[in-house]
């Protein structure tokens, strides 16, 4: 199996970057420091090699441009804070783990499952090679610990539910794709461009190098969505198709 990039793997608490309800088209270009928000905003922040991890760190309902440097741990949350958690290897996993309204720093070490939730709880939940699938499943308003082991197309959700959906070489998408306040299991099949979105529907959309960024992009409900790195191209069904970033940026929405 060729393993899942990592940028295929991060599970993103949230890209609305001015408050409207709705998730922004937005690219980091990590050589440059540059975050490109569409139709937003250009900021120069970070430095190469940095990761984004963006989230609402402060409550006030839009999403703050937030990055963490794997080779130190820092996360550096702008206009906000910085602080140090994790090593190289974790993968950055923030969310709302508590319901207070504000995203917390936390990371997943997938080489023996532990997950830290900074300042509120430190916990193991999955195995080496689990990927890291937090999302709120049961609409209490918290994103609960979850991963999605490969081998078997597991998805293993802490102290609510196990199901097998998927399997090995696909990559995870959860998210709320029904509007019903609480988050399904999803996949991209990438051998073929088949989208399964578990209860919901199942499309072929999608081509070899397209990268996933499925976000809520009308506010109420998760939606498709693809970047496509070779056009800098964005198609979101149903709401815009537009060219936007070049080949080696990171897009925000989605991951």
């Amino acid at each position: 199996m060729t393993p899942v990039p990592v940028l295929e793997r991060l599970v993103l608490d949230g890209q609305d970057y001015d408050g409207d309800g709705s998730d922004d088209i937005g690219v980091f270009r990590a050589e440059q420091r540059l975050w490109l928000l569409r139709d937003i905003t250009r900021v120069y922040f970070g430095r190469p090699g940095d990761l984004p991890a963006s989230g609402d760190y402060n409550g006030d309902g839009t999403t703050d441009l937030a990055l963490r440097r794997p080779s130190t741990g820092m996360w550096r949350i702008r206009g906000i804070t910085a602080r140090y958690l994790g090593i190289d290897s974790d993968l950055p996993v923030p969310g709302d783990y508590d319901g207070d309204g504000t995203t917390d720093v936390a990371v997943f070490r997938s080489k023996n499952g532990l997950w830290f939730i900074a300042d509120i709880s430190r916990i193991y939940w999955g195995e080496e090679g689990d990927l890291p699938v937090s999302a709120d499943y049961n609409g209490d308003g918290t994103a609960d610990p979850a991963v999605f082991s490969p081998p078997e197309g597991l998805w293993l959700i802490r102290n609510i539910t196990g199901a097998f959906f998927g399997k090995d070489g696909d990559i995870p998408l959860p998210g709320d794709y029904d509007g019903d306040g609480t988050a399904e299991p999803a996949i991209l099949r990438r051998t073929n461009g088949l989208w399964v979105l578990k209860g919901v529907t199942r499309r072929y959309f999608s081509r070899e190098g397209d990268v996933p960024v499925p976000a809520y992009y009308g506010g109420a409900a998760k939606t498709l969505g693809i970047f496509r790195p070779s056009a800098g191209l964005w198609n979101l069904p149903g709401f815009t198709r537009v060219y936007y970033g070049h080949e080696d940026d990171i897009p925000l929405s989605g991951n």
